[in-house]
């Protein structure tokens, strides 16, 4: 199967609470076989046919069968692009794994190695900002995770503890045991160990799974991770990042994502993250349909993704390009059971979300 052509579609998808993300979506097109779709999530391009041209130059006449290589390669490559390198990479891997699995008549996690869980537990994400904001709007996000049948919310923390710790409490107040705190997310916003864990101890009690990312800094993050009692996650993109934070003990638990270059990559990253006797955790709650269903095809087929997840775009956007989303129910993602990726496109709505082709 030699691929004949690629071609890239600037989409936008809403979400809930009206932000609106951009996402590149891939079309590989090989002279014997299907068609094989994949998906820059949640990136903007300025640059579509200059990324379509770059994508042409690279991989007509490759084998598509060559995932590994081929991966290999364009994660070597600068695209110097408004999109990273790393989810361009990314789509192109996913979109092979679609079309092989289309090939070969099974689903994409068969590829991967098939599955060691049926679902994968994942979680909404609100944001301190939100509240900030508006508390009681925000509150509202939650109502509706909870009249949708999920209970499982992560947390980006406001910068204000004393808000932080009267939002969760009145949450916990409202909805009982409706809701089940994922995580403590800092994005890294610290710069010294004393100040988040006097942050962390505020917030503390509200039983989160796990505390993610405190410091940018790997040697404040051990700190950090010396003086508190739960699972710290890192967002993890590259084996090189995986052995410094393994070194420097700056977590216990790994998140990682399709969009740092792909299934083909970061399944060495769980390797290694295996290998150190850290847990993993699927990240980034970024994708839309094309995006999830590889997310979760990954999570699925990897034995130590053990911390629940992050991906919940068939709750975070409100329009997909999909004929059907990714099944979401009692805040467990399930996989599709087609071959490849499982996405059937429809073509109306992927005309009314596009707006740009190349």
């Amino acid at each position: 199967m030699k691929i004949t052509k690629v071609e890239t579609i600037q989409i936008e998808t809403p979400r809930f609470y009206g932000h609106i993300s951009g996402h590149v979506l891939v079309k590989v097109h090989v002279d014997d076989g299907p068609v094989g779709w994949g998906e820059a999530s949640d990136s903007r391009a300025e640059d579509l046919a200059s990324i379509a041209q770059q994508y042409n130059q690279l991989l007509l006449g490759k084998d598509a069968r060559a995932i590994t290589e081929i991966n290999e390669m364009l994660r070597a490559r600068h695209f110097d692009s408004t999109v990273s390198d790393m989810h361009l990479a990314s789509a192109i891997d996913l979109a092979l794994y679609d079309l092989n699995g289309k090939a070969q008549g099974v689903p994409a996690y068969q590829l991967l190695g098939g599955k060691v869980r049926e679902r994968l537990y994942c979680c909404y994400p609100i944001f301190g900002w939100q509240v900030r904001d508006d508390f009681e709007q925000a509150a509202t996000y939650l109502k509706r995770l909870t009249d949708l049948g999920h209970h499982l919310f992560r947390y980006y923390v406001s910068g204000d503890s004393a808000l932080d710790d009267r939002f969760l409490r009145e949450m916990k107040s409202r909805y009982g045991d409706k809701l089940k705190l994922k995580s403590l997310d800092f994005s890294g916003r610290f710069t010294d160990w004393e100040t988040v864990v006097r942050y962390a101890d505020v917030i503390r009690h509200h039983d989160p799974y796990h505390f993610e990312q405190p410091s940018r800094d790997m040697r404040v993050s051990a700190e950090f991770v010396r003086r508190v009692d739960l699972p710290v996650t890192w967002h993890i993109h590259s084996l090189e990042q995986g052995y410094e934070a393994i070194d420097k003990r700056a977590c216990t638990a790994f998140n990682v994502a399709c969009v740092a270059g792909g299934p083909t990559h970061i399944r060495r990253i769980f390797a290694l993250a295996e290998a150190a006797g850290f847990r993993c955790l699927i990240g980034t709650d970024q994708e839309s349909t094309l995006g999830v269903s590889a997310q979760v095809s990954v999570g699925i087929t990897m034995p130590n993704t053990n911390l629940p997840c992050d991906p919940m775009g068939p709750v975070l956007y409100t329009s997909s390009p999909a004929v059907d989303r990714v099944r979401a129910e009692g805040s467990y993602l399930y996989p599709f059971e087609g071959p490849g990726l499982g996405v059937e496109i429809d073509e109306d709505k992927l005309r009314e979300m596009t707006v740009e082709t190349a």
